[in-house]
């Protein structure tokens, strides 16, 4: 569920990785929130370096190349390093509260000052409690933080035990060409019983 409208090479299985730091005040700010009843949802964290290739080599083989240029895709990535989250806040029930536009809108609508009423209210609730436990929030997108840390790096790491590891995963070839279609869905082989 991304952009592309593909599946995201190193994303095949669910799940939301963040390196501990980055982590730990996260869970800070759902804490505080859950104080008024709310919580946070997250889109992306964690993100496999084939995975940011698959959305570079997306932009290329639609001929988006203004996305790379008005910064909304980038070549390389925080995310691939652990300390980058993408969120919103949630309700009770889960439901995200009105942040304007959808996440992962790639517009100057999802500048965050770029909105009105309760969802520039609401934007700037996250962004201040974000702000407030150490994430650094990116302007362009209302749901994009960082967590400044020294000594990372980005990895290649990907969620699916079924999936090539970290230095052996190659892209597919002619994948950026404009008649490269990416596949719609992918059967996982079972994993290893090793505890992978």
């Amino acid at each position: 569920d991304n952009f592309t409208g593909a599946p995201l090479p190193g994303y095949g299985a669910p799940g939301a990785w963040m390196l501990k730091t980055p982590a730990d005040a996260l869970t800070n700010v759902q804490s505080e929130l859950a104080e008024e009843g709310l919580g946070l949802l997250v889109y992306d964290a964690y993100r496999p370096q084939r995975g940011t290739a698959g959305m570079v080599a997306w932009a290329t083989r639609t001929e988006q190349l203004v996305l790379f240029e008005k910064g909304y895709i980038a070549r390389r990535s925080g995310h691939n390093h652990g300390h980058t989250v993408d969120l919103t806040i949630v309700d009770a029930e889960g439901t995200p509260l009105d942040m304007g536009t959808p996440w992962d809108t790639l517009t100057e609508k999802s500048h965050t000052a770029n909105a009105s009423g309760q969802a520039f209210k609401n934007r700037l609730k996250l962004k201040r409690l974000m702000s407030k436990h150490g994430f650094k929030p990116y302007s362009k997108e209302w749901w994009h933080f960082r967590y400044p840390m020294e000594g990372t790096r980005p990895r290649d790491v990907p969620y699916g035990c079924f999936e090539a590891p970290e230095g052996e995963w190659t892209a597919p070839v002619g994948w950026d060409a404009p008649d490269y279609e990416m596949p719609m869905t992918w059967t996982p082989s079972p994993c290893a019983q090793s505890g992978q």
